[in-house]
């Protein structure tokens, strides 16, 4: 019903404003807006249940997206630890044609370490044409920043006098994915223990420590 047709037209010309409005009149308008009240209650909002409804599909959608974003951003900021210790492999093989042995420290290799953010990366002080050079990449917290573990190693066969290099990841989410024996010495230096992976003459990941081959390069 149109809203015009629930009071008297002209209301103007039949009641001027210097003369009062009669009882009749005054009872129908009453009357009349009674009767749109109805009307407009029905422009309701949102009941309470609709809205618990939306807030409960949020959170699961939230709870299924939520594991699936900090998955990716653990994963970019594990660049920051692939980077380096592939830098530190390719010039352990600069420095063994050079020494004939595998550098102890990152200042040997020089790599410059130390202002990384998610990350301690350095280089094993016992490495030796033996050894063969490991690097290693431990994670500063790995549960906060979704990160894991890397170790790595260069390895030369003098027989056919070829380098082999090897990247490790953690797999083990028991442990907040870190490697064992893999911790950080000196950061000035750049040096520690890895773990986790050998060189010698044939490096590879050793997958008894809960690591997995991410890269492996002849």
């Amino acid at each position: 019903m149109s809203h015009s047709n629930l009071y008297p037209q002209n209301l103007s010309s039949r009641y001027p404003p210097d003369q009062p409005c009669s009882q009749g009149l005054l009872t129908q308008v009453l009357k009349n807006t009674l009767r749109l009240l109805p009307q407009r209650s029905q422009n309701k909002g949102f009941t309470l249940i609709e809205l618990l409804v939306v807030i409960i599909i949020l959170g699961v959608l939230s709870a299924i997206a939520l594991p699936q974003m900090l998955q990716i951003i653990g994963r970019s900021r594990e660049s920051e630890a692939r980077s380096l210790i592939g830098a530190m492999n390719r010039a352990q093989q600069a420095y063994f044609n050079e020494k004939a042995t595998f550098a102890r420290s990152a200042v040997e290799l020089e790599v410059p370490v130390g202002n990384e953010k998610y990350y301690l990366v350095f280089v094993d002080s016992n490495n030796d044409f033996t050894q063969g050079g490991l690097q290693g990449a431990k994670g500063i917290d790995n549960a906060t920043n979704g990160t894991r573990d890397y170790s790595a190693a260069v390895s030369y066969d003098p027989i056919e006098r070829t380098y082999k290099t090897v990247v490790c990841r953690s797999i083990s989410q028991a442990s907040n994915y870190q490697i064992n024996r893999l911790r950080s010495q000196d950061t000035t230096l750049g040096t520690g223990r890895v773990g986790g992976v050998i060189g010698g003459t044939n490096a590879q990941c050793v997958q008894s420590a809960g690591v997995e081959t991410v890269e492996e390069l002849r």
